[in-house]
């Protein structure tokens, strides 16, 4: 097959609920997937929560009723570094590389950056409903031990705006290793598939809103 692949927290997902999906959309690129209406609500809403936080620009009224989070945030940071739809990417050494270079493997965008001394604090927009997976917490929390040696700690957070909840776990620079060697094992099964072209439909209850459904014979049945 052609170039080597790379990774996300999404792709791996999208690989582990289906992965005959996943080569429709990643390998073949038979599909391409536009985006529901709540997924286009969603990117409205951190475009807006982005450009409140680094440049105050007024919520819209679909926004609006973020404003506290918002200016809770910024009160809480004032001795501490905010940044906004933080790019961190590593090649296959582990290494920091740049998003668009050549070597780029795995790609993380985090909402919300905070540095504040040697502890760092991620924070993950969610618009949906409130399913929290702590994969995605952890992918966060390594791609920061990685691009920030001297941290030492790291909260990643969901903060769930429709409900107003928040899912935080807390992450440590010496209690690394279990995390990558999961991560590293669920994107050597996508290797694996890569490999062999073997990429087994996993048909479910969610196959009639699948990008892929109108060419996948599985999603007919």
């Amino acid at each position: 097959m052609g170039n080597k692949l790379s990774h996300s927290y999404s792709s791996i997902k999208m690989y582990e609920n289906c992965p005959k999906r996943y080569e429709y959309q990643r390998i073949t690129k038979e599909v391409v997937d536009t985006g529901s209406e709540a997924t286009k609500f969603g990117e409205r809403v951190h475009a807006d929560l982005e450009n409140r936080l680094l440049h105050s620009t007024p919520l819209p009224q679909e926004s609006s009723k973020h404003e506290q989070v918002c200016t809770t945030l910024q009160e809480l940071t004032k001795d501490a570094t905010l940044l906004a739809e933080q790019q961190l990417c590593l090649n296959e050494n582990l290494t920091p590389t740049g998003w668009w270079d050549k070597d780029a493997w795995l790609r993380s965008i985090l909402d919300v950056l905070i540095i504040r001394e040697d502890t760092a604090i991620v924070i993950d927009w969610k618009t949906g409903k409130r399913r929290p997976d702590f994969m995605q917490l952890e992918l966060f929390a390594l791609q920061v031990f990685k691009h920030y040696p001297n941290i030492k700690k790291v909260k990643s957070t969901f903060v769930w705006l429709k409900e107003g909840k928040t899912d935080t776990e807390t992450y440590t620079s010496n209690r690394t290793s279990l995390m990558w060697a999961d991560l590293l094992a669920r994107i050597e099964r996508i290797n694996q598939s890569y490999k062999t072209g073997n990429f087994p439909a996993r048909p479910s209850g969610l196959c009639p809103w699948c990008p892929a459904k109108n060419i996948c014979e599985y999603a007919k049945l």
